[in-house]
């Protein structure tokens, strides 16, 4: 096991732009040492913006509009922070293992610089009208979305669950829905 050196790690804290930092405390944190999260926590601290970090609810790999990435329920936001690669290659076998395992291992590291990527976005989750599970025979376990888009107008949208269980797709949509009622209490009060 190598040791931490906390100077190096201090002037990565240092060098990061906020978004970076409160991306590394909140969606990124599992890949830290909590000595790392830390001088990171510090860093936040002295520059006003701890208060930015949110709770990650879940951060799982899906599909969205075609393209890989994550999707990760926040306090107050649900984004999909997309690789920008095919959600298939359409090969088959070892392959197509290994272009599975390459998106997965470009989605973890992803921070909010992802958000440029074509196929991202993020939501407000008091923008989210309705989230529902559903299957279909072609396309498999989704989640099917009603957001109230900035511009007045509304979106249908859909998350392909892919590999997820029934139970863990119903998990999923029970989740943003109690994190947006929830953040809906927080606002009224």
């Amino acid at each position: 096991m190598s040791k931490i050196d906390p100077t190096a790690f201090a002037k990565k804290a240092a060098a990061m732009f906020d978004d970076q930092l409160v991306a590394a405390l909140s969606i990124n944190r599992p890949h830290y040492d909590p000595s790392v999260i830390r001088i990171f926590e510090a860093e936040a601290e002295r520059r006003g913006i701890a208060g930015d970090v949110q709770h990650v609810h879940f951060d799982v790999f899906l599909n969205s509009g075609g393209y890989a990435g994550r999707l990760i329920l926040l306090e107050e936001q649900l984004m999909f922070l997309s690789t920008g690669m095919a959600a298939s290659s359409g090969t088959k076998g070892i392959a197509g293992e290994l272009y599975s395992a390459q998106r997965n291992v470009a989605a973890s590291g992803s921070d909010f610089s992802a958000l440029d990527n074509e196929g991202s976005w993020i939501y407000f989750l008091d923008q989210i009208v309705q989230c529902t599970p559903a299957s279909r025979f072609l396309s498999g376990r989704e989640l099917q979305f009603v957001i109230n888009e900035t511009d007045g107008s509304t979106l249908n949208g859909v998350v392909n669950c892919g590999d997820l269980s029934g139970a863990e797709t119903d998990e999923l949509a029970r989740q943003i829905i109690t994190a947006r009622d929830e953040l809906k209490k927080r606002l009224d009060a």
